[in-house]
């Protein structure tokens, strides 16, 4: 926890020091929030190992049912991931049998397509990710969950 303290010297407030404890408090917000992610990944992880799914893949897979029709370049500039990156996690998705690609109308872009196999792996690991998400934020109120939400929204858009 940090306390604040203003220190006053001659009417003037020490700009450096409350500077340094901003930089400070950004610093460790910046490392929780790293941390946050690294456990969810590992929980997530941990509970996809038994689909021979990683969390990444899971991710993409979900994100292409939420955003149906996009591309893989459109899929990446949403989620902040290089297109190599996505292009190599979209064919182990196709060699798994999850999803396909079809060459679309200006045959530069792919349509991504999930398979019944896909949706299938989809609404059981729903139920999964549901049980890891309620335990790690289950002690935080849902006023506490939408308001950390929300803040976090703030800091990615």
């Amino acid at each position: 926890h940090y306390s604040i303290s203003i220190y006053y010297q001659s009417g003037i407030f020490l700009k450096k020091e409350l500077e340094y404890l901003q930089a400070a408090i950004q610093k460790d917000l910046a490392h929780a929030l790293n941390q946050s992610a690294r456990r969810i990944n590992n929980l997530l992880n941990e509970e996809l190992k038994n689909y021979h799914i990683y969390a990444s893949q899971y991710q993409l897979l979900v994100n292409i049912k939420r955003y149906h029709g996009e591309s893989s370049q459109k899929l990446a500039q949403i989620l902040n991931i290089k297109p190599a990156a996505v292009s190599r996690t979209l064919k182990v998705l196709v060699d798994k049998e999850l999803i396909t690609r079809q060459t679309a109308t200006d045959h530069r872009a792919y349509q991504l397509e999930i398979t019944n196999k896909g949706n299938s792996l989809l609404q059981e690991l729903a139920k999964r990710d549901t049980t890891i998400f309620a335990n790690y934020f289950g002690h935080l109120t849902a006023s506490e969950v939408e308001q950390l939400l929300s803040l976090v929204k703030k800091l990615n858009y």
